[in-house]
C-alpha cells in the first residue's frame, strides 16, 4: 500500500445526506463505520452532512471525529437547489486545507463536491452508493437533475463501485474504465455471539426499553432498517402470527424509522400480536441487539452495506431474500455463486444443510415463514454455520483490507493530483523564463 510521507498528512472531508444519529439509514451506518476506520488508521478525518432540525448544533464531534453540518437538509426540489449551493460554498470556502473530498453516493452532493475540488485544486473520490434497483445508476434515469449528476461525476479524480455489476452497470453508461476502482464491502469479527454475552445484552437492552425484555428461553427475530412499503418488515410482520401461533415465547423485533411505521404497528395490533412485538425505534450502535437476538431478518436491496455485514460480523443466522445482490454479498470470494432459479424456488430448498443462510423467496410470506420456522427449528446447527460463514467472508474479504483499498486509492490520487499541479507550475515557469 503506498502511503504519504506521514500517515498523518494524508486529510480527507467525508460528505454524506445521513450521518450519525440516523441509524434507520443504512448509508449512516456506512459512512459512520468508513469515517471511523480511516480515523483509527492515521487517515484526518471530518465530516459535512446536513442539519435536519433547526436545534441540531453546526459542530460537534463523533468519536473524536469533527463532524460539521452547514446546510438545512433537503426537503423539495426548490430546497435541494439551495442546500447544493450552499453546501458547494462551504465546500469551497474550507476544503483547501484538505488533500481530498469523498462523496458517499453520486447524488447531488457528488455535484457540489466535484465543483468545489476543482475550484480548489484538491482531489474528488465519488462512491457509487446502493444495489441494484436502489443503486445511484439506476436513480440517474429517473429525472434530468438525476442524469446531471452522472455527467457530473465522470469529472471526479476516481470512483468507488462496490460489486461488479454496478461496475459493469457505469461502463455501459459510458464511465471509462480508468475511472473505477472495485472496493468491495467488508466484513468483521469483532462481536462474539457467546451466551453469556447473549444474555448480558438482553439485559441492558431491557434496561433501555422495557419492551425489549424476553425469559433467557425466549426466541427473537431481528429485522432493522428503513420501514416504507414493500420493505422486509411488511413481509416479515404479514408472518409473526402464525408463527407466534405455534411459538407463544416468540419474539419480534423491528428496529428502525421509516414512513411506514405507524401503519406497520396498527397492522400489528389488528393480528392480535402486539405483546409479543417490540418497535424500540432507532439504535445508533446495534451491537447489543445482535447479540441478544436469535435470527435476523433480511429481504430487500437495502441495508446491504452496513446492516447485512453487521449481522454477519455478529455470527447470528441469517434469514435472507433470494437475490443476486444477497447471494453476491454472502459469497466468499473463490466459492461459486449458485445461480437464483427463474421460477419461483419451493419453500424448502434441495439441499438447506449446504446453505449458510436460510433463503426464502421475495415477497412470499409462506416462504419466509418456512425459513424461520426451520431456522428455529435447529439452532445450533443455524449457529454453526452463521460461525463458519463469518469466518469465511472475514478471510475473504476483511474490513482491514478494504480500508487499505480506501487508503491507497485516496493516496494515490492526492499524489497524482499534487503532480498534475507541479507539472503546470513548472510548464508556466518554463514558459515565463522562455519570454
Amino acid at each position: 500500500m503506498s502511503v504519504l510521507p506521514n500517515a498523518r498528512s494524508l486529510r480527507v472531508l467525508l460528505v454524506g445526506r445521513h450521518f450519525w444519529p440516523h441509524a434507520s439509514f443504512d448509508a449512516a451506518g456506512f459512512l459512520a463505520q468508513l469515517a471511523t476506520d480511516l480515523y483509527r488508521s492515521g487517515v484526518h478525518v471530518e465530516v459535512v452532512t446536513p442539519r435536519y432540525a433547526a436545534s441540531w448544533p453546526e459542530h460537534f464531534h463523533f468519536r473524536e471525529i469533527p463532524v460539521h453540518r452547514p446546510a438545512a437538509a433537503p426537503r423539495s426540489d426548490w430546497s435541494m437547489g439551495r442546500y447544493v449551493r450552499h453546501l458547494t460554498t462551504w465546500l469551497k470556502e474550507h476544503s483547501e486545507s484538505f488533500d481530498l473530498i469523498l462523496a458517499d453516493s453520486i447524488r447531488e452532493e457528488s455535484q457540489a463536491v466535484v465543483e468545489a475540488a476543482s475550484a480548489t485544486g484538491i482531489a474528488s473520490v465519488l462512491v457509487s452508493a446502493g444495489w441494484g434497483d436502489e443503486s445511484d445508476p439506476a436513480w440517474w434515469q429517473s429525472s434530468r437533475s438525476a442524469r446531471r449528476c452522472a455527467a457530473t461525476a465522470k469529472e471526479a479524480d476516481a470512483i468507488i463501485v462496490k460489486n461488479a455489476a454496478a461496475e459493469r452497470w457505469m461502463i455501459a453508461q459510458g464511465f471509462p474504465q480508468s475511472l473505477l476502482h472495485r472496493i468491495e464491502i467488508g466484513f468483521t469479527s469483532s462481536v462474539n455471539n457467546l451466551e453469556d454475552n447473549r444474555a448480558a445484552a438482553r439485559n441492558r437492552l431491557a434496561a433501555v426499553n422495557s419492551d425489549l425484555t424476553t425469559r433467557p428461553e425466549s426466541e427473537v427475530v431481528l429485522c432493522t432498517g428503513r420501514m416504507q412499503k414493500n420493505g422486509t418488515m411488511q413481509w416479515l410482520a404479514s408472518t409473526a402470527r402464525p408463527l407466534i401461533a405455534n411459538r407463544p415465547d416468540l419474539r419480534f423485533w423491528f428496529v428502525g424509522d421509516g414512513p411506514e411505521r405507524q401503519s406497520l404497528y396498527d397492522f400489528l395490533r389488528a393480528d392480535g400480536v402486539r405483546n409479543s412485538i417490540a418497535m424500540p425505534g432507532s439504535f445508533v450502535d446495534t451491537t447489543d441487539l445482535m447479540i441478544a437476538a436469535d435470527v435476523f431478518v433480511h429481504g430487500d436491496r437495502q441495508g446491504l452495506d452496513f446492516g447485512l455485514p453487521s449481522a454477519v460480523s455478529a455470527a447470528i443466522p441469517i434469514v435472507a431474500a433470494e437475490i443476486a445482490e444477497l447471494r453476491s454479498l454472502l459469497t466468499p470470494i473463490g466459492k461459486p455463486i449458485k445461480r437464483i432459479a427463474s421460477a419461483a424456488p419451493s419453500d424448502k430448498p434441495d439441499d438447506p444443510q449446504d446453505e449458510a443462510v436460510a433463503w426464502f423467496s421475495p415477497g412470499k410470506s409462506k416462504s419466509l415463514r418456512v425459513a424461520i420456522r426451520r431456522t428455529l427449528d435447529d439452532m445450533p446447527q443455524a449457529k454453526q454455520r452463521a460461525l463458519q460463514l463469518r469466518r469465511d467472508l472475514v478471510r475473504s474479504r476483511p474490513q482491514t483490507k478494504a480500508i487499505e483499498a480506501y487508503i491507497d486509492l485516496m493516496t494515490r490520487v492526492v499524489q497524482e493530483k499534487s503532480n498534475g499541479k507541479s507539472r503546470i507550475a513548472t510548464d508556466s515557469n518554463s514558459i515565463e523564463t522562455a519570454s
